[in-house]
């Protein structure tokens, strides 16, 4: 008896470090994978290059910090502000992920002046939504251009950019009300950010299934009869950025994968017919091997920096 228990020990064992191993080369794969998508932007960010700094508080809440990134050279008399924003699902990541540094690093060595904020996420503990993220940002981007003014960089207009969640939430600043900016808001770069909260686009059948979806995001508390009421509609539409378009909205580069099993594809559709609708410029780049991550397509990532750079070139007017 005892030798059995041992051997079925033995095979449990192995089990949990086959497993373990498998995990470790699955994070491993992927850490490679994102360094390799970004390596583009990699530099040697030393101080004759540019300095950070890190964890500017905007806010009470912990999560409420940013990080600056910027240029050595502090002759300009005026600067443009990248304004980054990391994705999570709303309920995760960090100002410090291995994206916004690379982007941070690198856009500072060009002269720009970024900043990566965090934000408050949702949790099963607290009510925070999407709206709530979309205000914390728009304080973030005051405080950050007033923290760079202080340190010598007078910034006078701005871009977003971010992906996944943060695409989402680099929209909403941009096109939600730009007017609330402290400076001209004059492009986004963006990956696969949700366009669209609409809960038939995600797939969700029944009412019961849509006002969860919808309660998930916004902070409401819909009931299945309220589904079609105009303050559900109104609820959703004050995230969706496809709702938020109009004539006077500024350029938006934009990338999805259509093998996404995050974001739902078709939630982007709304937001690149209403940009052809009313005549908004943006350049879409499909990378059609690609899910969430974009990371299936090198050919594509390098026509993505391609355009990034010619968007920075064509429409920050500090240049």
């Amino acid at each position: 008896m005892k030798k059995i228990v041992m051997n079925i020990l033995f095979v449990i064992l192995c089990v949990i470090v086959f497993v373990g191993f498998s995990c470790l080369g699955l994070v491993l794969a992927t850490n490679h994978l994102t360094q390799t998508r970004y390596g583009y932007l990699k530099v040697d960010f030393t101080e004759d290059v540019g300095t950070t700094v890190t964890d500017l508080s905007y806010g009470e809440d912990p999560l409420q910090a940013y990080d600056l990134y910027l240029p050595a050279d502090k002759s300009k008399e005026n600067y443009s502000l990248v304004f980054f924003v990391h994705g999570g699902g709303f309920t995760g990541g960090d100002k410090s992920l291995i994206e916004a540094v690379r982007y941070g690093e690198y856009l500072a060595s060009k002269g720009y002046v970024v900043a990566s904020a965090n934000y408050r996420l949702a949790s099963e503990d607290n009510s925070v939504s999407v709206y709530d993220m979309y205000e914390d940002l728009m304080t973030a981007v005051g405080a950050c251009i007033e923290k760079a003014e202080e340190l010598g960089y007078h910034v006078t207009e701005m871009a977003t950019t971010g992906g996944s969640a943060g695409g989402c939430l680099a929209m909403l600043v941009a096109f939600k009300e730009p007017d609330r900016l402290p400076v001209p808001i004059r492009f986004v770069f963006e990956e696969t950010g949700p366009a669209s909260f609409e809960p038939d686009l995600w797939d969700m059948k029944t009412d019961e299934e849509r006002a969860y979806f919808v309660n998930s995001v916004t902070g409401k508390s819909f009931t299945a009869e309220d589904v079609g009421s105009v303050e559900y509609q109104e609820a959703i539409d004050g995230i969706s950025v496809s709702t938020m378009i109009t004539e006077e909205s500024v350029p938006i580069l934009l990338a999805y994968g259509p093998k996404d099993k995050i974001v739902n594809v078709k939630a982007k559709y709304p937001l690149l017919e209403a940009l052809e609708e009313r005549g908004v410029e943006h350049t879409y780049i499909e990378f059609p091997h690609s899910g969430h991550g974009l990371m299936g397509d090198p050919d594509k990532t390098s026509e993505w920096f391609s355009v990034m750079e010619n968007y920075l070139n064509s429409y920050f007017e500090n240049n």
